[in-house]
């Protein structure tokens, strides 16, 4: 039997429209997705020319790499289906990404940086807002607008 909660019954499939929040914030995870796809095509080719300057380095940061951008595109499909779980992966990611990348604002590829920071601030906010967590049913995590 399912406990209903923001008018729902908990796992069932939201309706209506998805809040533009919402859309905004998986536009923006799912750039990173392909991002980092493109660095595990970069190592791939890097290690297939045989131009890799530490081939076991190569390898792991590509597996990393795929690691993260298949959860991230698990995470984007499941918070457009209004899953809960997802949020909180996502989440973590835009934090770590914020704090990873923003010492290199200053550095030689500033524009890059500032970028994905800018990137990860706008899909962190939209993943923090009323509308998504009214979206994926956290309806207790936000307190309510009077």
């Amino acid at each position: 039997m399912a406990s209903s909660r923001g008018g729902r019954a908990v796992g069932a499939q939201p309706t209506g429209r998805r809040p533009t929040a919402l859309v905004v914030a998986v536009a923006a995870v799912a750039v990173e997705v392909l991002a980092l796809a493109v660095v595990v095509v970069f190592y791939a080719v890097e290690l297939t020319r045989g131009a890799a300057a530490l081939p076991s380095g190569a390898v792991a940061t590509a597996v990393v790499a795929a690691a993260l951008g298949t959860g991230l595109a698990v995470c984007c499909r499941a918070l457009l289906a209004g899953r809960r779980w997802a949020r909180a992966p996502a989440l973590t990611w835009q934090l770590f990404q914020v704090v990873v990348t923003a010492p290199f604002v200053t550095g030689r590829l500033w524009p890059v940086a500032a970028g994905f920071v800018a990137l990860a601030v706008v899909a962190g906010v939209c993943l923090a807002s009323r509308p998504v967590s009214v979206w994926v049913g956290d309806d207790e995590a936000v307190p309510p607008v009077h």
